[in-house]
């Protein structure tokens, strides 16, 4: 299985090496939810764990491959219940940092530096199986991502997992009124933020669908173009290939203060997938 659009991916997969990389790290990460967020990083714990314990009933150790993985985010968790954990990303520079982080875990962790879908394909070259596929605020980098996903599903073992976290829900779904309320917490974020100019043009020419194809950010983003990330294709996706799949729905957003806001008003503008081999 390959993409449909090869070239659009790739592009898409050089711009996040380039936007993770040590010089463009540190900006471009600082209001990223999944990072910043401890009630959103306790929520993904608790899915992990879940995932943990089911797994550990076929396998122990259970054998996780994290996607995107970035400096570790979803990967020290894994690691720190007992998992054997192979971390994938295209910045070489977020898996050195990964290392440093899990020394205390020996050679438990296993790194491949490169595009995620091209590493899959050498995995299932070798016929190498995974108990557990985690992807932390990763889908909506991806311009096909229901491919990666499938292709993704020919790597589990039996009763394997597929655990995915911090992506948003397609904008025509949320309501207006939640779309007005996620938009305008964004936008009291970024008033605060460096580059004001810049990043208000880029957010309003993204929200009417133009794309350009050499900007960095746009690529990133890839979902801001598309409608954010659509879950329902995903769950119908699983069913199809005999998994069960639940949709968990949630806030999430850049500042720490709406973040509390949104998540007291019970909005939901973000999901996670849990979808496991039947």
């Amino acid at each position: 299985m390959v993409y449909s659009d090869s070239k659009t991916n790739k592009i898409a997969a050089s711009a996040n090496a380039i936007a993770y990389s040590s010089d463009h790290n540190k900006n471009y990460i600082e209001g990223a939810p999944h990072v910043k967020h401890s009630s959103l990083l306790d929520m993904y714990m608790r899915l992990a764990k879940d995932c943990y314990n089911e797994a550990l009933r076929y396998s122990s150790p259970p054998k996780v491959l994290d996607l995107g993985a970035g400096d570790g985010s979803a990967t020290i968790p894994f690691l720190e219940m007992g998992a054997e954990v192979t971390a994938v990303d295209i910045a070489e520079d977020q898996l050195k940092l990964l290392q440093r982080k899990s020394s205390p875990y020996g050679n438990k962790l296993h790194v491949r530096c490169g595009d995620a879908l091209e590493v899959m394909k050498s995995m299932q070259h070798t016929q190498q199986h995974f108990n557990i596929i985690t992807a932390n605020s990763f889908l909506h980098h991806i311009p096909d991502y229901l491919g990666f996903i499938r292709f993704a599903a020919n790597i589990l073992g039996p009763h394997g997992q597929f655990l995915s976290f911090q992506d948003p829900l397609r904008y025509d779904s949320l309501g207006k009124l939640t779309y007005a309320f996620s938009t305008g917490t964004y936008f009291c974020w970024r008033i605060l933020q460096g580059d004001i100019l810049a990043g208000m043009k880029r957010r309003l020419r993204r929200n009417k669908g133009f794309y350009l194809e050499d900007s960095i950010e746009d690529n990133v983003e890839y979902h801001v173009v598309r409608n954010g990330v659509d879950q329902d294709a995903i769950q119908t996706l699983f069913n199809g290939m005999g998994f069960n799949c639940r949709i968990i729905r949630y806030f999430s957003t850049q500042s720490s203060g709406w973040q509390r806001v949104g998540s007291v008003l019970g909005v939901k503008n973000s999901f996670g997938v849990i979808a496991k081999k039947v």
